[in-house]
């Protein structure tokens, strides 16, 4: 379900998508009117969805009959990521009379960098060591974390390597064993923060809030001025973290698909 969100400037939104779409790379995708069409065989779902850049002028079943097809060689669903305030206004309900349903609404959470930081000062150090890593570690780990198989690590992997913006990818370790991890991506001013994950064993121990501070700290080095982050809509233990450090709710992105392609989505 959609939370009634504020209403902050389109252009604030095209700008942190876009940076979001850097953050999340793949070879697999084209440019088609005004579309961003990803077909990587990935458990994320940015990676295998069409995204929207651009309005087109092409009647919309036959951008359907074409993604359509491109998604069909590739063996995967048809999906949409459609974001608050997009460029095609109508695109939503278009889908909507075509049979798509939507699902799998994502927060987009914002914090002044300056904010976040002068509040990380004052909360105690983490007892964990972190550790900055390469793409293979890091995936490997998260991986292990989410109980990802071993293709789709392999994957995530080279989905990092291809980031062509700066990144800082950091692992928390309790007794050489990796209880968490956290990614930090930097496109201009701003600072996306992915990959939050922690080993449920190890949950509510603030390791997640020590991965949080040493990535806003990175930010602050590369000059970002605001950060930002997406969380699923139900994730009350996450968003009220994230809360704690001045992150507030910014826009929101969600996908459709048709009913009886989403399977395990």
């Amino acid at each position: 379900m959609r939370e009634r969100q504020s209403s902050p400037d389109a252009g604030q939104i095209a700008r942190i998508e876009e940076a979001s779409l850097n953050a999340t790379v793949v070879p697999e995708q084209q440019l088609y009117n005004g579309w961003v069409v990803r077909w990587a065989d990935s458990a994320a779902k940015r990676a295998r969805s069409v995204n929207i850049l651009a309005p087109s002028s092409v009647p919309l079943d036959e951008r359907l009959d074409y993604v359509a097809g491109i998604y069909k060689r590739h063996n995967l669903p048809l999906l949409f990521r459609v974001a608050d305030a997009c460029p095609d206004v109508m695109l939503e309900s278009d889908l909507a009379a075509r049979g798509f349903e939507a699902f799998g609404h994502t927060l987009v959470m914002t914090a002044s960098m300056r904010q976040a930081n002068d509040i990380a000062a004052q909360q105690e150090r983490g007892a964990r060591q972190l550790r900055t890593v390469d793409e293979q570690v890091f995936a490997a780990q998260v991986g292990r974390i989410k109980g990802a198989d071993a293709q789709h690590i392999a994957e995530h992997a080279l989905r990092l390597s291809s980031v062509a913006v700066p990144k800082q990818m950091l692992l928390a370790y309790d007794d050489q064993v990796c209880v968490g991890a956290a990614l930090g991506v930097f496109d201009g001013k701003l600072m996306g923060i992915f990959d939050v994950v922690c080993d449920a064993a190890h949950r509510r121990q603030g390791v997640a809030a020590q991965l949080l501070r040493a990535q806003l700290q990175e930010g602050d080095k590369q000059g970002s001025t605001q950060a930002y982050l997406q969380v699923e809509t139900g994730n009350q233990p996450a968003r009220a973290l994230y809360a704690r450090y001045g992150f507030t709710n910014h826009h929101q992105y969600w996908y459709m698909s048709l009913a009886e392609g989403r399977g395990d989505q």
